[in-house]
C-alpha cells in the first residue's frame, strides 16, 4: 500500500466499503448468518474510520505546510504521508523553491549592504517620520557618529543641518558648511524619494566638497596673485627709478644732502627723509611681491621613496634648538615600523617644519607644553602623518580662514605658510585637514 499514489489509496478504500457494504446486504437478506452482516458492519465502520484518518494526515499535512509558507520558516519540511509521493514531491519542490527564493533575497540584501558600506559617498536612508533605516559606514566617519535611529542625535551636532536633511525634496542640492569635533566640513546634500510597498523613503547623500572648493579656491587665488604682481611690479619700477634719480640729484657721493640754490637745508634734508621712506616701501612692496610669487611658484616635486623616519629625524634636529629654547616636550611616534612614503623629500620637509613652528607658537603659553608628530600607514594604503599639539585650539571664525593667503592671527606672521603647505600637498595628490577644539588642542593631518 506504501508505494501506492494518494488516488489509488482513496479508490482502494471506498471499494472495501462499497464491497462490504454489499457483502452485508447481501448476507442479511439472502442468508441466515446474521451474525456475520454485523462483523462485516464494524469492518466498514473501521474502513470509515481509517478513511478519515487517512485524509486527516493529508490535512494536517497541507496545515503544516501552509503554515510554514506563512511563517517563512523553511528550515523543516513537512510532507504526507510516505505513501503520498506526488503531494510529497509537491510539497518538497514548493518548499524548496521558497527557500531558494529567501536565501537569494537575504544574499541580494547582503550584497548590497556591502556596497552601501565599500562606497566613500555618506548615506543615509529615512521615512517620512524621521527613523533612519540605514545609515552607512561613511556617514558614521563623516558625522563621527555611531549608528542611529533617527535625526535627533544630529541636533546636537547642527541645528541647520537636520533642517536640510528634512526639507530637502527628491532632486535637489544643498551646500552647507559645518563643524565636526574642530573639523570644517563643507557638505553637499542630495535626495533622491521612492517608495516600497506604498510607504515612502528619502535617501539622502553627503559629500565633503572642501577639497574641490579648495583647488577652486587656488586657482582663483593663483589668477589673483599673478595680476597683482604683475600690476605692482609696473608700478614699482618707475617708483624706483624715479627715486633712484632724485636721490642722486639730492645727495652727493658721499650720501649727504647738496646744497642746492633756492632750496633751504632743511627742506632738502626733508626731502631726502621722504625718499628714504618711499624708498623702503617701494622695497616692501618688492618683497611682497616675491612673498606673493611663492604661492605660484612652487617648485614640480621630485618624487622619490624614502623612510618617515628619516623625515622626522630631520625635522626634529632642524627644530631641535627652538625646542629646546621653549621647553616644549616634542615626541615622535611611527606606529609601524620602516614605514616610507613616495614624495618630495624637501617640500615634505618645509610643511612639517612650518606646523611645528606654528605648533611650537601655539603651545607657548601653556603649562606642560607638548606636540606629538606621528605617522602609521590607514586602510586605504596611504600614510598619514600628524602633528598635535596641546595649545589653546582654533576659534571657529578663524578655522575656515587658516588656509586663505595672507590671513594670520599673528602679529609678525606672513599668512602664508599654510597656504603653501596646503598647495604643496596638492602638488602631492595628497591633503591636509585640521581637526582643534578650544583647550583641548590641535591636529593638522597629512596623507599621502
Amino acid at each position: 500500500m506504501k508505494t501506492l499514489s494518494y488516488r489509488i489509496n482513496i479508490i482502494i478504500r471506498i471499494s472495501l466499503i462499497l464491497a462490504f457494504g454489499f457483502a452485508s446486504i447481501i448476507i442479511i437478506t439472502q442468508t441466515h448468518f446474521w451474525l456475520v452482516s454485523v462483523w462485516i458492519a464494524l469492518a466498514i465502520i473501521l474502513l470509515i474510520l481509517e478513511l478519515f484518518n487517512y485524509l486527516q494526515k493529508s490535512r494536517k499535512a497541507l496545515k503544516e505546510f501552509l503554515t510554514s509558507i506563512n511563517q517563512e520558516d523553511f528550515s523543516h519540511l513537512y510532507l504526507a504521508d510516505e505513501s503520498d509521493k506526488e503531494i510529497t514531491r509537491g510539497y518538497r519542490s514548493i518548499l524548496e523553491k521558497f527557500r531558494y527564493l529567501r536565501i537569494q533575497k537575504e544574499s541580494h540584501y547582503q550584497y548590497l549592504i556591502r556596497i552601501i558600506e565599500h562606497v566613500d559617498t555618506a548615506l543615509i536612508c529615512l521615512d517620512q517620520k524621521g527613523n533612519i533605516h540605514l545609515i552607512n559606514r561613511s556617514a558614521k566617519d563623516l558625522l563621527k557618529i555611531p549608528a542611529i535611529r533617527d535625526l535627533k542625535p544630529l541636533i546636537k551636532i547642527d541645528n541647520n543641518l537636520v533642517k536640510v536633511i528634512s526639507d530637502i525634496r527628491s532632486g535637489q542640492r544643498e551646500l552647507i558648511k559645518t563643524i565636526r569635533n574642530g573639523k570644517l566640513l563643507n557638505l553637499s546634500i542630495r535626495a533622491t524619494e521612492f517608495s516600497i510597498e506604498n510607504e515612502k523613503f528619502k535617501l539622502i547623500s553627503f559629500q565633503d566638497i572642501k577639497t574641490e572648493l579648495e583647488e577652486k579656491e587656488v586657482d582663483s587665488w593663483h589668477k589673483l596673485v599673478r595680476v597683482l604682481t604683475h600690476e605692482i611690479m609696473n608700478s614699482t619700477i618707475p617708483i624706483t627709478n624715479l627715486i633712484s634719480f632724485a636721490q642722486n640729484f639730492l645727495v652727493n657721493d658721499n650720501n649727504r644732502p647738496k646744497q642746492i640754490p633756492g632750496l633751504k637745508k632743511d627742506d632738502i634734508n626733508d626731502l631726502v627723509e621722504s625718499l628714504k621712506t618711499a624708498e623702503s616701501r617701494s622695497k616692501g612692496l618688492v618683497n611682497f611681491v616675491k612673498t606673493t610669487k611663492s604661492l605660484t611658484q612652487i617648485p614640480k616635486p621630485s618624487f622619490r621613496e624614502f623612510p618617515v623616519e628619516n623625515l622626522f629625524d630631520r625635522v626634529h634636529n632642524l627644530m631641535q634648538t627652538r625646542l629646546t629654547t621653549t621647553n616644549v616636550d616634542f615626541k615622535i611616534f611611527l606606529l609601524q615600523p620602516g614605514l616610507t612614503i613616495k614624495a618630495d623629500f624637501e617640500l615634505t620637509e618645509q610643511v612639517l617644519i612650518n606646523l611645528v613652528m606654528n605648533a611650537i607658537e601655539a603651545v607657548e603659553n601653556s603649562e606642560e607644553p607638548s606636540i606629538q608628530l606621528s605617522a602609521e600607514k590607514i586602510n586605504s594604503g596611504q600614510v598619514r602623518i600628524q602633528v598635535k599639539d596641546n595649545g589653546p585650539g582654533i576659534d571657529e571664525e578663524n578655522l575656515e580662514q587658516i588656509f586663505v593667503p595672507f590671513f594670520t592671527t599673528k602679529e609678525k606672521g606672513s599668512g602664508i605658510g599654510l597656504s603653501l603647505s596646503r598647495q604643496i600637498m596638492r602638488l602631492h595628490k595628497g591633503r591636509i585637514d585640521v581637526e582643534t577644539g578650544i583647550n583641548t588642542g590641535t591636529t593638522f593631518t597629512l596623507e599621502f
